[in-house]
């Protein structure tokens, strides 16, 4: 038996080797590897000079380069969500592709399907096609062809002028002649960089740019998992600013919803601001769209005990709705949180100062939590003014501790 799992790994030590000598030690960010040969079915060229190797040059101060287990080569095997890190000059980096290999494959088949070219077709060639068959608007483009945008969750409402919007303030940072082709395409893959980019909320991080199919964006920090177990006070004034993040994209000119909400998807910068480092799985509403219900929407959490729950239908056709709030509280703060990793919640183990003469601020975090499998409650809509008196008292307790230290 120890002979054999003796061969097992100098079998597992001679393939990576083997590997290592077939690809090379490190990765460098080359045109095969930022998948230029995609483009215009990609998300952008601008960035391209700061990232591409010129052996011709020498190094600028914008250069970026990727750094730590991110440069070697075969991390690419393991790395199925396509995140690495980088620096550019002083700062620290982060660049995405976006989706999964396969699920760029997909994309590929999707266009290649709706152009009807699908013998050893070539995406770069299909995007063009594709755009020169659709002259119409953005958002009659999205329902004449569902079927490549929808795994998007950003125009699941398809509100024509929030989606306008978006290119609007997107060509402002892609003016060359295959804008729309990149559009599109981060309209069907993953339309991140297009909320960071049209909204800029300091709740986002900076998106530096895009080059074939790779964004950069500014490093944040550790995410709020790594950050779990740091003091109370220090977590009660992340959770203030959580709110303060519900309250802001839900009353915006156009309204931000997030449908996924996980400790990974917020990170602490350095000086302690929480921000929102996964902005795939936003839905982004019009409230001015022609017919949309005035009353605000409830989210019950129907359905789902454990998950966030909600519906498209109704996010998208009501002017407003409590659902951040629900995602927040329920999601992270509460004592029932659904997060694997922290499901007893971010405001876990108060000091006894707390229970003692702050109770009702845990009480709070429950009543803006709360589900019901009671259609008719008229409990739920106390949700947005039980999320205030939280926020209140947070800021109570902060300043106090502050006041005390």
């Amino acid at each position: 038996m120890r002979r054999k799992r003796r061969r097992v790994w100098i079998l597992c030590s001679l393939l990576l080797v083997l590997l290592i000598y077939v690809h090379g030690w490190y990765q460098t960010l080359d045109e095969k590897f930022l998948e230029l040969h995609t483009c215009p079915a990609c998300y952008g060229q601008a960035l391209c000079a700061s990232l591409i190797e010129n052996e011709h040059s020498s190094p600028s101060q914008n250069e970026i380069v990727l750094t730590g287990f991110s440069s070697w080569k075969i991390m690419k095997f393991f790395n199925v969500k396509n995140v690495f890190y980088g620096q550019s000059g002083e700062n620290s980096v982060v660049l995405k592709k976006l989706a999964h290999d396969s699920e760029l494959y997909e994309f590929d088949q999707k266009l290649c399907k709706s152009v009807k070219e699908t013998e050893n077709c070539d995406p770069s060639q299909a995007v063009k096609l594709f755009v020169n068959k659709v002259s119409s608007s953005i958002s009659q483009v999205i329902s004449r062809y569902p079927h490549l945008f929808e795994t998007t969750d950003g125009i699941k409402c398809n509100h024509n002028r929030s989606i306008e919007s978006l290119y609007e303030q997107y060509i402002r940072i892609d003016s060359g002649p295959y804008n729309r082709h990149h559009f599109l395409t981060l309209l069907a893959v993953n339309m991140e960089p297009l909320i960071l980019n049209a909204y800029q909320h300091h709740w986002f991080p900076s998106l530096r740019g895009m080059c074939g199919r790779m964004i950069v964006e500014d490093y944040v920090g550790p995410t709020l998992t790594q950050m779990s177990k740091v003091p109370w006070i220090i977590r009660a004034d992340y959770a203030r600013q959580l709110l303060e993040l519900a309250q802001d994209l839900s009353d915006g000119e156009f309204r931000l919803y997030m449908t996924d909400v996980s400790l990974d998807n917020f990170a602490v910068d350095s000086n302690g601001k929480v921000k929102m480092i996964d902005a795939e799985n936003i839905v982004v509403v019009d409230p001015s769209f022609h017919g949309l219900d005035t009353t605000e929407h409830i989210n019950d959490g129907f359905g789902c005990r454990d998950c966030l729950s909600f519906s498209f239908e109704d996010l998208c056709g009501h002017t407003s709705s409590d659902h951040n709030f629900f995602a927040i509280c329920k999601g992270i703060l509460s004592s029932s949180a659904f997060s694997r990793d922290l499901p007893e919640g971010l405001l876990h183990t108060p000091p006894l100062w707390i229970t003692e003469d702050h109770s009702s601020l845990l009480s709070l975090v429950e009543d803006c939590a709360g589900v019901t499998d009671d259609p008719t409650s008229h409990v739920l809509p106390t949700r947005r003014k039980a999320a205030a008196a939280l926020h209140s008292q947070l800021i109570t307790v902060i300043r106090k501790s502050n006041d005390s230290s």
